[in-house]
């Protein structure tokens, strides 16, 4: 029996990324992995060029995009308007550092991290504080990795929010 190939492997851990999504997940998180999958094809990683925000138009508020090489570069290239009520003002132009806390927030740095350096897609469940309420909200997010051979070069992300009860918030 042969060794599967690099290829193959790399096939086995982003299935095994996108498996970690449970079935109970909201309809738009699973629209992007099947979106993120339809363009990576057979390449390591979807290509930058193939990311098309009009591909997912009825979703903009709650996307964001962020280019860097690494953590410490990433940089809001576009963020959905919910972001901006959110944090209470524009966040697209900001590098990510400046909007969370890593010190703080280890959990949500570690996913990105992960994005970046294992280079598959990172579902979580968290909270952040809605800065302008001072509450806080539940969300899900996906975050879906885009770039060449050399590595990831920019991320999609989606959220979907929550409010205390569980229901949708910014449909």
């Amino acid at each position: 029996m042969q060794a599967p190939t690099p290829q193959q492997k790399r096939g086995l851990v982003v299935e095994t990324a996108l498996e970690s999504v449970p079935d109970t997940v909201c309809a738009e998180v699973r629209f992007f992995c099947d979106y993120w999958l339809d363009l990576k094809k057979d390449s390591h990683l979807p290509p930058c060029e193939r990311l098309d925000p009009l591909d997912f138009f009825n979703y903009l508020s709650r996307v964001f995009i962020l280019e860097g090489r690494n953590i410490s570069e990433m940089q809001v290239r576009l963020a959905g308007t919910v972001y901006r009520e959110l944090y209470g003002f524009e966040v697209t132009g900001k590098r990510l550092a400046e909007l969370i806390p890593f010190d703080d927030r280890g959990d949500i740095s570690n996913s990105y991290g992960r994005c970046i350096q294992e280079q598959i897609p990172i579902y979580d469940v968290n909270k952040m504080t809605w800065r302008e309420r001072g509450s806080e909200v539940q969300f899900e997010r996906i975050l879906l990795p885009f770039g060449d051979d050399t590595g990831v070069q920019r991320i999609l992300g989606f959220a979907q929010f929550f409010d205390s009860d569980g229901k949708k918030i910014f449909t």
